[in-house]
């Protein structure tokens, strides 16, 4: 059976445990497919949680529901929209990984990190496909498909990651540093999500926003550059809350 492994993390702004107002989220389907959030709220810290956690929530259950990841984004669109938050905006991503097609169908509101690495270091953006939710126009989010080769991995970041900076320095973390964290640790048999935040927080000296990394990779081999698929062995008890929550709500 061919495996989706995944990884992912989030840590509130200036180096606290705890929510925050970035969420990541990855869970197995019915389907055989694999479910990938990531939400950044606009603000960051621990009182943005709440309302970070109801958006990264409501794609999450459309996504189980069966919807597509543009459908999914334009009812979080709409709890945005109805919400009475001080600053109700919030970029997100979601996403069906399909592991035997070797398949991405995601759509991104505004999500502007994410792309899909080669083992050579290439990258292959994806683009965002509707602005950012919340904001006061009609907006029809669309859904956007790539296949992934062999070689590539999925890497998905709030900018809290990319935008890390020592202070006073316009010398950003950016994608590039992304790229060769993920390889590194991948080649090392890491966690490359953790690895991202540890060495986001490094280069910038202090965790000035909330931060929020996902990576999934399909199909890693059994004996080779990147180890044994663990297939869903690193899920946080966040996620495995959220699925129990799931769960009661299908019955």
């Amino acid at each position: 059976m061919t495996a989706v492994e995944t990884w992912h993390v989030t840590r509130a702004a200036y180096a606290q445990a705890g929510p925050c107002g970035d969420v990541a989220l990855a869970w197995p389907l019915r389907s055989g497919r694999t479910a990938l959030v990531v939400v950044d709220a606009a603000g960051h810290g621990a009182a943005r949680a709440p309302f970070a956690s109801a958006v990264a929530d409501t794609i999450m259950t459309e996504l189980v529901r069966g919807e597509s990841p543009a459908a999914a984004l334009g009812c979080a669109d709409e709890l945005v929209r109805r919400c009475a938050e001080q600053s109700p905006y919030a970029v997100a991503f979601a996403a069906l990984l399909h592991p035997v097609l070797r398949t991405v169908v995601y759509a991104s509101a505004g999500h502007d990190v994410a792309f899909a690495l080669s083992d050579r270091g290439e990258l292959r953006r994806l683009a965002p496909t509707a602005p950012m939710l919340g904001i006061p126009l009609a907006v029809n989010s669309c859904d956007a498909a790539l296949s992934l080769s062999p070689t590539e991995t999925l890497v998905i970041v709030s900018d809290g990651v990319a935008d890390s900076r020592p202070a006073g320095s316009d010398d950003f973390f950016g994608a590039e540093r992304i790229a060769r964290t993920v390889a590194r640790s991948l080649l090392e048999g890491g966690d490359p999500a953790r690895a991202l935040l540890h060495a986001a927080c490094a280069h910038a000296g202090r965790q000035a926003d909330d931060v929020a990394a996902l990576v999934a990779r399909i199909g890693a081999p059994a004996h080779g550059v990147f180890g044994p698929a663990r297939h869903f062995r690193d899920r946080s008890r966040r996620a495995m809350t959220h699925a129990r929550r799931m769960r009661r709500r299908e019955h």
